[in-house]
């Protein structure tokens, strides 16, 4: 018995020496068993993570795009690309369509000045554009000398501004009220005025101060006022300015005008050689309801000689091109029978002259049509100036017509005048 426990126990190895005899097999390595499965797993550990931080891209397209996506791909926002269009401008984009695309033609004129004198913003804004290629014409005249049908022939459209009609004349009304605008098509800014020093609009006047004092004087000198603030006004901010006259010609208008050039407010354009340069309109002298005699040589010489001494110190541009003594509309009236063309202009009267066969007048004129034509046509021609030192888009232009209205109203030049003619 103690001798087959012997052998059992010669043939068994002590733990000792069996990690003695495993050194000697593999050395001063660990045993392969227990590290191997730590150092796998941690391997298997590392390259999981690679795999969930580093996604494999595949570079074969999708076979359906409608596929369900997985909650990890939910969660990521993803990019959509469109495909690439033609460059399209910004007048197509339904977005900018208010800012930039052309609205629709205005079907009346609206207020820019009421008849209390207030300047009013909300009318005109709406159609107006940012682009800088427009064409500002105003117009001033006495009570009844057309500068309504006027300004509706310059747009085309008759009886766009309101007219005179047998009640306007028979209760001796006036038509228009402060400032009309109109802009046309081609973006011509039409500004249609009351008329200057008009007894109708002092008689309206004074029914507005009912229950108070009147002093008739007083209203008189309110009205030439009202008449010097806004010619300055259309001075300022028109590039043209149309000064209509029924007949040669008279002078209470042209003191306005040259009263109003001297008191408008400076608006610099330029600096030459440290000298402020003041901006200042064309002014065309349109005769209107003029009769066949009107066209004679003798009196468009007699009117240009009389206007150009007249403006002969004035800095408004009367020698822009605009002129029916230009040879262009009526051969007969040309720079060598009539002299150095000014800007005048001579419509005829819409009705037909039945004393000029009797009073031997010549029937010069083509007719009122045609007149019509050529002088829109030299309107169009005429080179705009610029208004300021910056460029002027139409909607910095109306902001620039409220702030030059305020500064008419607060001037310190017109309050000094309205003292001393009291």
């Amino acid at each position: 018995m103690s001798q087959g426990y012997t052998e059992d126990y010669k043939m068994k190895k002590s733990p000792i020496k069996k990690v003695k005899d495993d050194r000697k097999q593999f050395g001063s390595k660990r045993l392969p068993i227990v590290l191997a499965k730590r150092d796998g797993s941690i391997e298997r550990i590392q390259e999981s993570e690679k795999c969930h931080s580093q996604p494999t891209i595949l570079i074969k397209p999708r076979d359906t795009e409608n596929r369900s996506l997985s909650p990890t791909q939910k969660c990521i926002p993803q990019t959509i690309t469109k495909k690439e269009e033609p460059y399209q401008p910004c007048l197509q984009k339904s977005g900018n369509e208010e800012q930039v695309q052309p609205q629709t033609e205005m079907k009346a004129p609206v207020k820019v000045i009421d008849d209390y004198m207030q300047f009013i913003n909300e009318g005109l804004t709406n159609c107006l554009l940012d682009q800088t290629d427009f064409l500002v014409i105003g117009c001033l005249g006495l009570q009844g000398v057309g500068k309504s049908t006027l300004m509706s022939n310059i747009a085309n459209k008759p009886n766009l501004f309101t007219t005179s009609t047998s009640e306007y004349l028979e209760t001796t009304q006036n038509c228009t009220a402060g400032i009309d605008a109109y802009i046309t098509k081609n973006r011509i800014i039409l500004l249609d005025c009351q008329p200057i020093l008009s007894s109708s609009i002092a008689y309206s006047a004074s029914h507005k101060r009912m229950g108070q004092s009147i002093d008739p004087s007083g209203l008189l000198v309110d009205n030439e006022m009202i008449s010097l603030q806004l010619t300055a006004f259309l001075l300022s901010v028109c590039h043209v300015v149309l000064l209509v006259q029924d007949w040669f010609f008279d002078p209470n208008i042209f003191k306005i005008l040259q009263t109003a050039e001297m008191l408008k407010p400076a608006m610099p354009t330029s600096h030459r050689n440290e000298e402020l340069v003041e901006y200042f309109p064309h002014i065309v002298f349109v005769q209107n309801k003029s009769f066949y005699s009107d066209f004679s040589i003798e009196h468009i010489k007699t009117v240009q000689h009389v206007y150009t001494q007249l403006f002969a110190r004035s800095r408004l541009h009367i020698q822009s091109g605009i002129s029916i003594a230009n040879g262009n509309v009526i051969s007969e009236l040309n720079q060598f029978n009539c002299g150095e063309p000014i800007n005048l202009f001579v419509l005829a009267n819409s009705g037909k002259d039945n004393n000029s066969e009797k009073n031997g007048y010549h029937k010069m004129h083509p007719g009122q049509p045609i007149l019509m034509r050529e002088f829109r046509k030299q309107l169009l021609g005429l080179p705009i100036s610029p208004l300021t030192h910056t460029q002027l888009t139409e909607k910095t232009w109306f902001h620039y017509c409220a702030k030059v209205w305020d500064l008419i109203k607060k001037s310190q030049f017109f309050n000094e005048y309205n003292r001393l003619q009291t």
